[in-house]
This record gives C-alpha cells, sequence and structure tokens, in this order.
C-alpha cells in the first residue's frame, strides 16, 4: 500500500503536529525507523506547512503522535510494526 500525495495533501488542515518516537538502535523500533527512511522525505514534500518531527530516544518504544487543535492528542504504538502498517496507522490519524 502507498499513500498518495493527494492523501497526504488531506492531512494538513487536520493536523497541527506528527511525531514519531523511536528507539534509533532498538528492535522494536525496526519498522519505524525504515519508515522514516523511506517515507519521511515524501510525507514532507506533500505537507510543508505541517511540523513532522522526528525523534530519537534509546530506551524508548516507538510511537505516533497526532496532535490536532485545540490541544487534543492521540497516540499509537509503532512497536513491531512494518513500514507498511505505519502508513495505515498514519491514515487513520489523519482522518
Amino acid at each position: 500500500m502507498r499513500l498518495t500525495l493527494t492523501r497526504l495533501a488531506s492531512l494538513t488542515p487536520k493536523l497541527k503536529e506528527l511525531r514519531i518516537v523511536l528507539d534509533p538502535a532498538g528492535e522494536a523500533s525496526k519498522g519505524a525507523r525504515e519508515f522514516v527512511q523511506k517515507f519521511y522525505p515524501n510525507l514532507k514534500k506533500a505537507n510543508p506547512d505541517l511540523p513532522i518531527l522526528v525523534r530519537e530516544c534509546s530506551g524508548a518504544q516507538p510511537r505516533l503522535w497526532a496532535r490536532y487543535g485545540k490541544g487534543k492528542e492521540i497516540s499509537v504504538s509503532l512497536s513491531n510494526r512494518e513500514a507498511p502498517d505505519i502508513q495505515k496507522q498514519l491514515e487513520a490519524v489523519g482522518k
């Protein structure tokens, strides 16, 4: 499954910020690291005004955080997920 530029562009109005937290060497973060390496550049190109933060912290469990208007935040575990599964999670928080 591939995120299209049209679908990525629809994230911008709803989201105020995306954060991906991962462990730079942890096994549980392997899919999150792959997602960032392969998909972050296109995601950022499609959403230039959306802050997309990647935070690396040793020992951290990988998570996707989405912040919406009025301070509402949701968090999704990315532990042991593959990059395509993370794309699906990103689509889900963008709706």
